[in-house]
């Protein structure tokens, strides 16, 4: 076994005698020890407890602490300090993100009421959640994502859903294609977005990263929350 053998090559270097590895009963020899009839097993026998103990109490090598030093200081500096989460949501057919402290509450799809006389696409109508009237925003035209709301159904079973996020004047809903789950990145290793969405009218992506082979493009929250604001006055 690995970690007798590594018991044995420690008890070499203390002047241990392993007899548990010579008679007992890691033995490869015939010769057998007679304590093993009354202990058993060499873990019972005060011989193999004292060697164990010993190696415990055994003088700390030259360097030893410098060498952990650097593999915890390595370990931690593999290690990504400036972590971010996002929920991860499909729109359509783009996969996007937006921070996870932006956002109240993600809730089942419901039905959206019209609001009469509404001329702005990027105004769906309102949802009752609650018994609260909330407005429900289109992040698609918002966005400029091509047929974001095709798959929007109201049916009890649809994996579609709406999420909750709150700005200066309140609560607003958007309908969403599918909620991924949440992720975590890392700003700093930020792909840049490509050119059919660098160069787009509304640009509101500032920056790629990558789940299960999945690019999601990261909502910058700011310009986001202006573009709502300016579509609410």
């Amino acid at each position: 076994m690995s970690a007798d053998n590594t018991t044995m090559d420690k008890s070499q270097e203390l002047n241990i005698d392993d007899c548990w590895n010579k008679i007992g009963v890691w033995r490869k020899g015939e010769q057998r020890c007679e304590k093993l009839d009354e202990f058993t097993h060499c873990h019972n026998c005060d011989v193999y407890s004292n060697a164990g103990r010993s190696l415990l109490n055994r003088e700390i090598p030259e360097n030893y602490g410098n060498e952990w030093t650097e593999i915890l200081a390595e370990d931690i500096k593999s290690k990504s300090t400036n972590l971010q989460s996002a929920v991860v949501f499909r729109l359509g057919p783009e996969w996007l993100a937006l921070p996870v402290n932006l956002i109240n509450e993600i809730t089942l799809l419901r039905k959206i009421y019209e609001i009469p006389h509404n001329r702005n696409k990027n105004l769906r109508g309102m949802v009752n959640i609650r018994g609260e009237l909330i407005i429900c925003m289109s992040l698609g035209y918002l966005l400029g994502v091509d047929k974001a709301d095709e798959h929007i159904i109201d049916e009890e079973h649809s994996i579609n859903r709406l999420i909750m996020i709150k700005e200066a004047g309140g609560n607003v809903v958007f309908p969403v294609s599918e909620i991924d789950g949440i992720a975590h990145y890392d700003p700093a290793t930020f792909k840049m977005p490509p050119d059919t969405v660098r160069n787009s009218k509304l640009n509101y992506i500032k920056g790629v990263f990558s789940v299960r082979e999945n690019n999601i493009g990261c909502i910058d929250e700011t310009a986001l929350l202006d573009a709502i604001a300016g579509n609410l006055k």
